[in-house]
């Protein structure tokens, strides 16, 4: 039963992140509830009942109709964002999305413009910043610890998926640079603060489906970054930050379970140590930040502008190639 002095959520998209993550997240979390979710896939009513005792319909039209609900959280493959943001924002929904947001710089923009139109927060969940090792990492670079960081080296790569898998569905957003390569280019960003002054990209793509690649971006003189994807490799999710005193690298990065024990390695003139955080639950973390920021007009502002930027270079890597 939804309380009242909580964000009320429909769930749109029931995939893997919904199912095995989000859902339950928006239960834990004391200040969201669940009312009702959609999914095109009606087979699923039951399991989402007797997982988590919430409706489910497959047009999200009726569920706008029949359920009260502050906010969305989109979860359906990349393709098919704007149209549910798009309906979402025009009645007034407040939107937490998936990344990436949108298949394209068109139709990121017109989700921007939506959401600016209706007054409503619009986020694009890169929920792994939120996890306590992103924010110890971040505390060590605030300290000075490994000085300037002057590279930026992370990888996201999974093994070959079926060949039915939405990722290789140009239809539904599909392609390796959004999906897997979003994260690393998202990293580089955040940690350099800046848009690049220099693009280039090696991308290997089957039949018209961006499979793997290989991305560079310059920050200035002395600041880069080399960033790696795929979709038909051994499994890597980790990044490595390259500074003047030292070197961080953290080994399971972007895609992290609740119960993971982080592990991250430093490297000074001091010598080398590991360290291991305890577990952490950045679904719930995400989720509470956007809450909290979601009515503030200035962070709707910044949310707008980081999105755009995010979707202009995704839009400068692909004409790399």
């Amino acid at each position: 039963m939804a309380s009242e002095n909580k964000m009320k959520f429909c769930v749109i998209g029931c995939g893997n992140i919904s199912m095995k993550y989000f859902i339950q997240a928006l239960i834990t979390s004391k200040n969201s509830d669940v009312v009702v979710c959609v999914d095109r896939t009606e087979k699923k009513k039951q399991l989402i009942y007797e997982q988590f005792g919430l409706p489910l319909l497959t047009d999200f039209s009726e569920a706008l109709e029949k359920h009260n609900f502050d906010a969305v959280y989109i979860a359906t493959p990349t393709g098919l964002h704007k149209d549910m943001a798009l309906m979402a924002a025009s009645n007034g929904k407040h939107i937490l999305c998936e990344k990436s947001l949108a298949s394209n710089l068109k139709d990121a923009r017109e989700m921007i413009i939506a959401a600016k139109e209706n007054n409503i927060a619009l986020f694009e969940g890169f929920m792994y910043q939120f996890h306590n090792q992103n924010v110890y990492v971040q505390k060590l670079l605030n300290q000075g610890l490994i000085g300037d960081v002057k590279n930026v080296n992370a990888w996201f790569g999974f093994p070959k998926r079926d060949k039915n898998d939405f990722r290789l569905n140009l239809a539904k957003g599909g392609g390796g640079l959004i999906d897997a390569g979003a994260y690393p280019i998202h990293l580089a960003r955040s940690i350099f603060r800046s848009y690049p002054t220099k693009v280039y990209a090696n991308i290997v793509a089957v039949n018209d489906v961006d499979i793997s690649g290989s991305v560079s971006l310059s920050f200035g003189e002395d600041k880069n970054a080399l960033l790696s994807y795929s979709m038909d490799t051994f499994y890597k999710n980790k990044y490595e930050l390259w500074g003047e005193k030292g070197n961080i690298r953290v080994e399971r990065a972007f895609s992290v379970s609740p119960d993971y024990v982080p592990i991250i390695n430093i490297e000074t003139e001091k010598g080398k140590r590991t360290l291991t955080l305890e577990s952490d639950n950045h679904f719930v973390k995400e989720i509470d930040y956007f809450i909290e920021n979601a009515s503030l007009n200035q962070m709707k502002v910044k949310w707008y502008d980081e999105m755009l930027g995010q979707a202009k270079l995704l839009e400068d890597i692909r004409k790399q190639n």
